[in-house]
């Protein structure tokens, strides 16, 4: 009986739990060879909707080149609209993500919210014609947690409980009967 009652509460009491990664995706712009002509700024915002209850990064890959092919460097700006849905400034600053030069590169920015981000070109001056391929991706991330009675303790609980109960019923079907006199 002991061991059935081992078995059984071994089984009960240990947890196995079990996460399972959650990932979402969903492109916000994919285009190879967008041209930035000479002497432009050009300013491209797109609405951007993150994932919610999960993390959110945006990962973006951008390669710049001249026309016959040779890589080459532009001004990169990527800025946070602050519920503006356009490039334009508004009464609020943007939220500066990205400043810097680019050739071929790679950025994994974090997200809190959902809203219009403008994807900035500077090619002012005397640089030639430029053409980016860019892929821009927003990702969500999570953990999906159960909590199972599956593990290697609860099955050896579960077989100590069993083999309790075997024990229990063998014991009671060779139990002597004594008769009181």
């Amino acid at each position: 009986m002991a061991l059935l009652i081992i078995g059984l509460v071994a089984y009960a009491s240990i947890p196995s739990v079990h996460t399972t990664p959650v990932v979402n995706s969903q492109n916000v712009w994919v285009q190879n060879g967008f041209p930035i002509q000479t002497g432009s700024l050009v300013e491209q915002p797109k609405n951007i909707t993150i994932f919610s209850t999960m993390n959110n990064h945006l990962g973006i890959n951008l390669t710049v080149s001249e026309p016959n092919g040779v890589g080459s460097s532009i001004h990169f700006e990527l800025l946070g609209m602050n519920k503006s849905q356009s490039c334009s400034p508004s009464s609020r600053p943007p939220t500066v993500l990205i400043d810097q030069s680019v050739t071929n590169q790679s950025f994994n920015i974090p997200l809190n919210a959902t809203g219009t981000y403008c994807f900035v070109f500077d090619n002012q001056g005397p640089q030639p014609l430029k053409n980016i391929d860019i892929s821009a991706r927003v990702v969500g991330t999570t953990e999906q947690i159960l909590v199972a009675r599956d593990g290697s303790a609860n099955t050896a609980g579960l077989g100590l409980g069993a083999l309790g109960l075997v024990v229990a019923i063998y014991g009671y079907s060779r139990k002597s009967i004594i008769p009181w006199e």
